[in-house]
């Protein structure tokens, strides 16, 4: 799909509001002839050259209410071509958020989440844009067809004057389109990285701030503001010398006009009024032409938008899906979000991993031949060395990454789609570093969900938040800052444990939830997760209150499972448990320093 083809699904999504547009607008551009007929009205009169008996104040009058009456178009064409612009725009950048959303949540965006808003924000306005310059040239080719008809009744010579000139101009600055998308391409890519390195810098101040990097940041950023800037103004100058090489055409045709029909105005067979006529229209023949020629540059440079937002899609679908039809919502309330209440069918017995693999293609490391069983009401955890490959495993496990192989079965039976079929009220998942929103505190945990149809303060009790809560100022609805930057490391963490159980899952998947928590602090959350009647957790954690009551540990080495049973089992025989268990806090993860003596079989340390 080409995005001409994308622009005409665009109009058929709305096609009362684009009619309606275009009629206001075609018009409007009729109204530009009045002037020429009224002001050679005007002057042949003045000359005793009149063909027609109207008064000259009723002539000079009919100026005025023409603008009136024109202005009345403006706002309406104005007001139609803002809705439509805004009702297919939001129907863009609801399917391109859809169709990134369905993609592997490790791999939703291929660049920085900067530089892809800024494809959702000027590249979606240029490709909607584009259906205004159609309705515009449309109205002012129309126009201009009846102004050569008028002048072609008085003189076909001046006519022809008139659009040699106009034309040729037009011809050569058309040759320089493809140069033209060069530039606007080099454009767009600057300032997606600028708008991107931006992103980054937000996320990432306090990194620049510990580490007294703003010198370096500053440069960095004067570099990417520099390269914006020059293929900025290439792009502008390449584009404003096209657009004034037409404005000079005007002079040129009055001229030759002149030297044409110069004798022919002392004879009257060309009268001052068909001069001011033909000057009149000059520019609106010239303004039809703008608009075409404008056209074609704005449809070479909205071909580079088009394929960014293509982009967007790595793949994964087709061009097509970007225009796909669907509601939109650009009155009233939205809707609101589905809840979808638990039931039988979602109930947990037994989950199943087979040969579960996932290689990063960049470095070819990940997990591989992973095996798991997971009965209804256990503890399972997931431990091993940094880079061993446990938040791989989870991702894979729920579809965050595209695994490269294994079977997944829940209570037996297959699951084709994990990212769509391990998600509340089946299971739920918290990262190893949450996200958190710039709003409330209640609004980061329900994320859209009525309180009603939740148990909210259930969910805060079990995450041991209830006293967090009441020691901020406005409880609830505290507004908690971009990453929850007003919260300790350990709050943001239980906060994300409660988004999670606020949802009642049958499965809870902490990717090293305890990290930020203190000893007591983790001890209390472990106990009154497992006071939830049957509760099942797939844990990726070193700390020594969860191994304790972990049903069954996993440990990883190299993308593998190395071994796995119970703690006083591993803790005899397994040299790579009994490195992380012995760990200090700064030390946990990392490799070990030095032989350990075995444990005696069936002794835990304390």
């Amino acid at each position: 799909m080409n995005v001409w083809q994308a622009v005409w699904r665009l109009v058929r999504f709305a096609p009362w509001l684009f009619v309606a547009n275009a009629l206001l607008w075609i018009v409007e551009d009729f109204f530009h002839l009045v002037p020429g007929l009224v002001l050679r009205q005007i002057f042949d009169t003045l000359t005793d050259h009149a063909q027609l008996n109207v008064g000259f104040w009723v002539l000079l009058a009919l100026l005025p209410a023409r603008s009136g009456l024109q202005t009345l178009l403006v706002v309406g064409g104005t007001a139609t071509g803002a809705t439509f612009h805004g009702t297919v725009g939001a129907l863009l950048r609801k399917n391109l958020f859809a169709r990134i959303l369905r993609r592997p949540g490790a791999w939703a965006l291929s660049g920085s989440p900067g530089e892809a808003v800024s494809r959702f924000g000027g590249d979606v306005a240029e490709i909607t844009g584009l259906s205004e310059d159609v309705v515009d040239s449309f109205g002012n080719i129309v126009a201009a067809v009846a102004a050569l008809v008028i002048m072609l009744t008085i003189s076909p010579l001046a006519t022809i004057a008139v659009l040699v000139p106009l034309v040729a101009i037009r011809i050569a600055s058309a040759l320089v389109r493809r140069r033209l998308e060069v530039t606007r391409r080099a454009s767009r890519v600057a300032t997606g990285q600028v708008t991107g390195f931006i992103g980054e810098v937000f996320g990432a101040a306090l990194a620049v701030k510990v580490n007294t990097a703003e010198p370096q940041v500053v440069e960095h950023f004067r570099g990417l503001g520099e390269s914006r800037r020059r293929a900025e103004l290439q792009n502008m100058l390449l584009n404003q010398l096209v657009r004034r090489s037409w404005s000079l055409t005007d002079s040129l045709a009055t001229g030759l006009i002149l030297l044409l029909v110069g004798s022919s105005l002392q004879d009257g067979t060309f009268t001052v009024g068909d001069f001011a006529l033909f000057v009149s229209y000059i520019g609106v023949i010239g303004g039809a032409l703008d608009w075409i020629g404008g056209t074609l540059v704005d449809a070479t440079q909205t071909k580079v938008s088009w394929q960014r937002l293509i982009e967007l899609l790595q793949g994964d679908a087709p061009p097509s899906a970007l225009v796909e039809h669907g509601p939109v919502y650009m009155r009233g309330d939205s809707p609101s979000i589905p809840h979808i209440a638990k039931t039988a069918a979602h109930r947990l017995d037994t989950l199943d991993v087979d040969g579960l693999a996932y290689r990063y293609p960049e470095s070819g490391q990940g997990i591989t031949g992973v095996n798991l069983h997971l009965p209804r009401g256990s503890f399972t955890v997931v431990t091993g060395r940094i880079g061993s490959g446990k938040s791989t495993l989870l991702r894979a496990l729920l579809g965050l990454l595209p695994r490269d192989a294994g079977e997944l079965r829940w209570n037996g039976e297959p699951i084709a789609d994990p990212a769509a079929f391990l998600v509340p009220p089946r299971v739920a998942y918290t990262p190893q570093v949450p996200r958190l929103f710039s709003e409330t505190l209640r609004d980061n945990i329900l994320l859209g969900l009525s309180p009603a149809q939740v148990g909210l303060p259930t969910a805060l009790h079990t995450a041991v938040l209830e006293r967090d809560v009441a020691g901020l100022t406005a409880g609830l609805d505290t507004v908690i800052g971009p990453r929850g930057v007003k919260l300790s490391g350990g709050q943001v963490q239980r906060t994300a444990a409660a988004r999670m159980l606020v949802r009642d899952p049958e499965l809870l998947v902490f990717d090293d939830l305890s990290s930020a928590l203190d000893v007591e602090t983790e001890q209390v959350l472990w106990e009154r997760v497992f006071a939830r009647p049957e509760a099942t957790c797939l844990v990726v954690s070193h700390r020594h209150a969860a191994l304790r009551r972990a049903d069954h540990i996993i440990v990883l080495k190299d993308g593998q499972i190395a071994t796995e049973g119970t703690l006083a089992a591993l803790l005899a025989d397994c040299e790579e448990l009994q490195q992380l268990w012995a760990g200090d806090s700064e030390r946990l993860e990392q490799p070990p320093t030095a032989a350990r003596t075995p444990l005696p079989p069936g002794k835990l340390p304390t």
